[in-house]
């Protein structure tokens, strides 16, 4: 018989912890996911997960049983993931150092791959241009575009897991469009010629 999440999760608070295999496999693809877009690193990105999921178990009798596992999970992820890159750039490693096409592209907005190699090709080198745009705003800009262009988070969502206001996350959301509109008009000046 599965057990469902609200059963792992009491079970878990209970010290058992066969619960946590069930919820890691749930969650791990879309908090290595997460974790991949903050990072742009593979081995980064297990790292996050590996503590995303060590700081479930320690701390999951904080979770609150009337909030969403999710975003409380959420919450956890992108803090480890920034924490994650702030520690890299204090060792004065670059932040925006990602292989292009490094992270995943799994995005609401993400297109089919196209019979015609010319729009395949067009395709891959919007996403190229989109994550180069993407990866070079600061961590606070990229992460709310991140948790809200590619991850599909609602406002109030990404204000519950930054722990800041929405009319923050909006102002964030706001000034991270302008500087990708910027940074993405010659190529949609030249792809309209």
């Amino acid at each position: 018989m599965e057990r469902t999440e609200a059963l792992l999760i009491a079970d878990l608070c209970e010290g058992d912890e066969t619960a946590l295999a069930p919820l890691v496999e749930k969650y791990k693809r879309m908090v290595y996911r997460l974790a991949m877009q903050i990072t742009k690193n593979h081995a980064d990105a297990d790292d996050v997960m590996q503590e995303t999921f060590i700081k479930v178990y320690r701390s999951i009798r904080t979770f609150q049983k009337d909030a969403a596992f999710e975003t409380w999970l959420y919450r956890i992820a992108v803090n480890e993931a920034l924490n994650f890159v702030k520690r890299r750039e204090r060792r004065r490693e670059s932040a925006f150092e990602a292989a292009e096409g490094e992270y995943e592209t799994t995005t609401r907005y993400q297109a089919q791959t196209a019979s015609d190699p010319h729009v395949h090709a067009e395709k891959a080198e919007l996403r190229h241009y989109v994550t180069k745009a993407v990866n070079s705003l600061s961590l606070k800009h990229r992460t709310v575009v991140i948790l809200h262009e590619f991850e599909g988070l609602t406002h109030a969502e990404i204000a519950s897991i930054l722990n800041c206001s929405e009319g923050t996350v909006r102002s964030r959301l706001h000034y991270a469009r302008k500087k990708l509109r910027t940074l993405l008009k010659p190529y949609v000046d030249a792809s309209n010629v």
